[in-house]
């Protein structure tokens, strides 16, 4: 292994197209690779190794700090190629999964189709035993042994339990789950009280469902993952979560529901660390790659958090529910729209763009690797805002003739149209999709998009964030260092983080001071059991503790901070005064007259690795040059004209450009239309000023 041993700080994300690696000097921050990677669509795991070996062949991996952000959960759960799951629960319960929530939107269609549970029901067994909500026992659990004997008859790879009321009372749940990991020693086995003890039976089966349909496939790529990155020196691997938080590979492999957005959540994390950095405060991060294009806000530089997300939920274009995942989640909007997105005519004879993908394999056609279906980047290809020098070093093989040909024989001849037309088309129509994906982060939420910056990463999102922007209001874009690789940075920005919930039912003026700060101490010990799995250490460790609160008789709840587990716990009144000023705030009224529930106690552990990441984003203090043009390159305009456009390229540069012009910036493009202004800024980044 060639290279000096010094400290270095690894990130790797998987997408649809690309697999993106970072690597950082240890000490200072500065990047000292960035590079893609074709993805391995077979096994996600040979491109991240092979990023590895890349690496390794410049420096020793043994002080190497590497995180990255998973794809195979995602994967394995929407090409339902997940375990053979058995599900075990409360008899009468076995098909809560597909009578799933009181709210059915779907009713009001004509064309309902609902996601397929991922247990059949053949697979679905019921335990003799019955605990009421307080945890007592009402029916003893009585057919252990004849409920092995058929789930051994049955062979599940997987399987998932969720007893009526665990989350009060785990006995039951943990007395099947010890029966059933003796009888098949060799099955991922999930119990609801360990996966999400919450209310909500519906909640809490498909959870634990969906963690025990995809255990065994993210426990073999960890396990392969960790094996073979030892191999080559590696001692410190960390994996993202959907809350944007780190964790060991043991720890993820034991609860790979809570990775499942995995990789956006690296993203955000970044566009966090971006704006805590800067003076845009306030963002909509906006990220498209080749597959997806997602949108997030970031508020006073903290990420918008969910307690629950669907997962699988688009099947072509059409919201099918998908399956209910209860785990804290940076809140993200993704749509099938990305590089890869396929241009089409439908029966009707009318355009449409996405959600079908042509992904990694065979790709676009402009790639050259036998994609014959007109893409959103053939259509760049077209029009001139890539060319053959955009992919130098991704082992891609440009060829514009491709993208010309497909255009021209599946669009623009059948529509009658000029191979202009039919390019701006494309282009519009993902446009116009990914700007209504920023209302729903905005606007559907209360949220007025031109109050923020618009945050441009991922290979193809600054090509199109001044576009976006314009449709929605927003004035400046800012594409940051990086952008291409923007969620592979992300990963080495995370904290160690772990989100633990209780359930607890009980009106706030009844509810007993001591139990509830009991509670809370045993959720912290949880959380330091999972501390102390962890690879990376840290200099701090904190325990928010919250709790969740409702008018009785109300289904939803908002999250209140009742302080540090180092601090004494508030009293219970307080709380009460807490949740209604938030209520307050939130709804614009309160219900005087309406007594407080407590539905869940919440403990988020934080534990700071040691990181120099963050100072990716600071100023530069070298001279910075004037920027200037690069090459000119040819572009096609609307009007079909082809005309020369500047191109520039980043690096020690500060100053303005008009457009038209394009910016090759660290794996991406930045497209610059007439009427807008770009400044190259001192930390690296680019800001758009959009013009009318």
């Amino acid at each position: 292994m060639a290279g000096v041993a010094m400290k270095i700080e690894i990130g790797i994300d998987v997408g649809g197209t690309f697999t993106d690696a970072t690597v950082l000097d240890g000490e200072d921050g500065a990047v000292i690779a960035a590079f893609k990677l074709p993805s391995t669509r077979r096994d996600p795991g040979d491109a991240v190794l092979e990023a590895l070996r890349r690496i390794g062949a410049e420096h020793d991996l043994s002080a190497a700090q590497v995180s990255h952000g998973t794809t195979v959960g995602t994967n394995a759960l929407i090409e339902r190629k997940g375990a053979r799951t058995a599900l075990v629960t409360t008899a009468g319960f076995a098909d809560v999964i597909e009578l799933r929530r009181q709210d059915r939107p779907e009713l009001y269609r004509w064309d309902v189709r609902v996601t397929a549970p991922l247990v059949p029901h053949e697979l679905r067994f019921e335990a003799a035993e019955r605990l009421d909500h307080t945890g007592a026992v009402v029916r003893p659990l009585g057919n252990l042994d004849a409920l092995v004997r058929d789930l051994l008859a049955a062979a599940p790879d997987a399987v998932a339990i969720s007893c009526l009321h665990a989350y009060a009372n785990p006995a039951h749940e943990i007395a099947l789950k010890a029966a059933i990991t003796e009888a098949l020693p060799d099955a991922f086995v999930s119990a609801s009280h360990e996966v999400c003890p919450e209310l909500g039976e519906y909640e809490r089966t498909s959870t634990t469902v969906v963690n025990a349909y995809i255990g065994p496939a993210v426990s073999r790529y960890l396990r392969r993952l960790e094996r073979e990155a030892a191999a080559m020196g590696v001692r410190s691997l960390s994996i993202v979560k959907s809350n944007g938080g780190l964790t060991s590979p043991e720890n993820a492999s034991r609860f790979p529901a809570h990775l499942i957005e995995s990789g956006p959540a690296a993203g955000i994390i970044a566009a966090a660390a971006y704006a805590g950095a800067s003076q845009h405060r306030d963002l909509i991060a906006f990220d498209m790659g080749g597959t997806t294009a997602k949108a997030s806000v970031v508020r006073d530089t903290r990420p918008s958090v969910g307690k629950e997300f669907l997962a699988d939920r688009l099947v072509d274009g059409r919201d099918e529910g998908g399956h209910l995942i209860r785990s804290t989640v940076l809140d993200v909007v993704e749509i099938g729209a990305g590089g890869g997105s396929i241009a089409a005519i439908d029966a009707g004879g009318v355009l449409k763009v996405g959600p079908q993908s042509a992904g990694a394999d065979p790709g676009p056609a402009c790639y050259s690797r036998g994609g014959d279906r007109p893409t959103v980047t053939d259509a760049h290809a077209v029009i001139g805002t890539l060319a053959a020098e955009t992919f130098e070093g991704t082992g891609v093989t440009f060829d514009r003739d491709r993208a010309v040909r497909v255009i021209a024989d599946r669009i623009a001849g059948p529509m009658g149209w000029d191979l202009s037309r039919a390019a701006y088309a494309i282009l519009d129509l993902a446009t116009a999709r990914m700007a209504e994906m920023v209302r729903m982060a905005t606007v559907r939420r209360g949220l007025d998009p031109r109050d923020f910056t618009l945050l441009a990463s991922g290979g193809a999102g600054p090509l199109h964030a001044a576009n976006v922007a314009a449709e929605t209001g927003v004035r400046a874009v800012v594409v940051p260092p990086l952008p291409g690789m923007f969620s592979a940075l992300g990963a080495t920005m995370g904290e160690i983080r772990h989100d633990l919930s209780k359930a607890s039912l009980a009106l706030i003026a009844q509810a007993d001071h001591g139990s509830v700060a009991e509670g809370f101490e045993a959720l912290r010990g949880e959380a330091e059991t999972l501390l102390a799995r962890e690879v990376l250490s840290g200099t701090t460790r904190t325990f928010e503790r919250y709790l969740d609160l409702r008018f009785a008789g109300q289904l939803f709840e908002l999250r209140i901070p009742v302080g540090s587990a180092e601090q004494p716990l508030p009293p219970l009144s307080e709380v009460e005064r807490r949740f209604r000023d938030a209520y307050r705030e939130e709804f614009g009224f309160d219900l005087p007259n309406v007594a407080v529930q407590s539905v869940k106690l919440h403990v988020t552990a934080r534990m700071q690795p040691d990181s120099s990441s963050v100072r990716v984003f600071r100023e530069q203090a070298a001279h910075l040059r004037a920027p200037v043009p690069t090459r000119r390159q040819p572009f096609l305009g609307r009007d079909g004209t082809v005309f020369d456009i500047d191109v520039y390229r980043t690096g020690p540069v500060a100053g303005r450009v008009d457009g038209p012009a394009l910016i090759e910036h660290a794996g991406s493009t930045i497209w610059i239309e007439r009427g807008h202004v770009a400044e190259f800024c001192r930390d690296g980044s680019v800001k758009v000023e959009v013009g009318s």
